[in-house]
């Protein structure tokens, strides 16, 4: 018979929201009668188990129940329907400063939820000097933590969380707060607790963390569980509905600008004539922040594929890829020159080449005529959100300066790694050392030995 260290069996909870502070009061005072709330349920019939020793991610876009679901499985909230069942100690790292007292210091604040942990004050004296340099904030420890910076808060509150070797570790999105140093200082510490069988339940919006640690990942969305499997299939799936919200905000903006459009005069029609010729059909797809071009070609698709052939938008770091596009020309060209450009997410140009760079030439291309074309390549990037441009131009040679279709951000992909990656490229160094031998130390001849012999 397996024992699971967690069981979560048709959890739901329900949130009243009122509009106004009065609502509930007179809610109250009528006891239920006068009903003035409207239900709002966080989470909805969710079940799961989670092995022992295992590392299991949490996953999905801000307001899904994350937070909700780790505060019921920790104890702090109730649920309203179902029930969890844990077997073992629980130590829980929930959102940022819960469980301190502002008026104490570091270290009374230390006593304190170390006895809420059910530890004696012998155990905590033990490891008082453990958790001091884990959290490394010196001598603020001594002060009240109220003065505490952020990181401060999470660097003591993660130091006490990890300090009894619980059974059972919950962590929500606390890393995103500490510096560099300490995030790998915490990612080292919780491999050491799953090495020594520690279960491990971890909340983030990190798809390199998630994929580093975790042998299991949940996507959460609206409240209910909507993928549960290997990290890399269920992120593909969290980006995917990442990318799915992002258009239908996109979507609903445009239509607020057409209706804004169309209560104007007409005397705001593009200037650029020519982008009124792109294909709307074929490019019904294709999501773009800006684009321009004379409009002698046209990209029709874009997409970025893995090894198998596969659509993808999150990338092991070094992985194959296949970056595909589809051209439709609308005039006679001469030699097109076809490229793209990866820039990461603060717009900074990480790489580009085109068919002319790679000495791929075309001939003259006729109105109508659709070309594909392909550029395979490793992804030998650093840990970080991507964008791609595409672009079909006049050749250099020819013809200098002329755009024929240029979109920016078509493609957006995220690359993660099982390894800690620092910087905007990955290097795939491998790191070599060796023993040298011992070598006794050399003897300096004395002032004795170094004057001339009487004869």
């Amino acid at each position: 018979m397996i024992h699971h260290a967690l069981s979560v069996e048709n959890l739901s909870k329900q949130f009243r929201i009122y509009e106004r502070p009065s609502d509930r009061l007179a809610e109250t005072l009528t006891g239920g009668l006068l009903r003035k709330h409207r239900p709002f349920w966080a989470l909805r019939d969710i079940s799961f188990e989670v092995e022992p020793g295992t590392t299991t991610g949490i996953i999905g876009p801000n307001g899904c129940g994350k937070s909700t679901l780790l505060q019921i499985i920790a104890g702090t909230l109730e649920a309203t329907t179902g029930s969890v069942r844990t077997r073992g100690r629980i130590n829980a790292l929930l959102e940022l400063g819960a469980g301190f007292n502002p008026e104490f210091t570091g270290i009374e604040n230390i006593r304190m939820n170390s006895a809420l942990m059910g530890m004696s004050a012998r155990e905590m004296r033990e490891l008082l000097p453990e958790i001091e340099r884990f959290a490394e904030i010196g001598d603020f420890i001594r002060q009240p933590v109220k003065t505490y910076s952020s990181g401060m808060y999470v660097r003591l509150a993660f130091a006490i969380a990890v300090s009894a070797a619980p059974d059972i570790l919950i962590v929500d999105e606390a890393l995103a707060v500490g510096d560099t140093v300490f995030q790998h200082r915490c990612l080292r510490r919780i491999k050491e607790m799953q090495q020594a069988g520690a279960t491990v339940l971890f909340v983030s919006h990190d798809p390199a963390a998630v994929r580093a640690l975790c042998s299991r990942a949940i996507l959460l969305n609206a409240g209910q569980i909507v993928a549960d499997g290997a990290p890399a299939d269920v992120l593909n799936r969290y980006q995917r509905l990442i990318m799915q919200r992002e258009a239908d905000y996109d979507d609903a903006a445009a239509r607020a600008d057409s209706i804004a459009g169309d209560s104007s005069s007409g005397d705001d029609a593009r200037d650029d004539e020519n982008v009124n010729e792109f294909d709307s059909d074929a490019n019904a797809e294709l999501r773009f922040t800006y684009r321009h071009g004379d409009g002698s070609a046209e990209i029709i698709s874009a997409e970025l594929l893995d090894d198998d052939s596969r659509a993808t938008d999150v990338v092991e770091s070094g992985a194959p890829l296949t970056l595909r596009a589809r051209v439709r020309f609308h005039r006679e060209v001469a030699a097109p020159v076809f490229g793209f450009i990866v820039r990461n997410r603060h717009g900074l140009q990480i790489y580009g080449t085109n068919t002319e760079q790679q000495q791929l030439d075309f001939e003259n291309v006729s109105s109508g005529e659709t070309v594909e074309v392909a550029f395979r390549f490793h992804c030998w990037l650093g840990i970080n959100d991507y964008s791609i441009s595409l672009a079909v131009h006049s050749s250099a040679i020819l013809e200098s300066g002329v755009s024929y279709d240029w979109i920016d951000d078509v493609i957006f992909f995220r690359v993660t790694s099982t390894h800690l990656i620092e910087g905007l490229v990955n290097l795939n160094a491998e790191a070599i050392a060796r023993r040298l031998p011992t070598r006794a130390p050399r003897r300096v001849a004395s002032h004795a030995s170094l004057a001339p012999a009487n004869r």
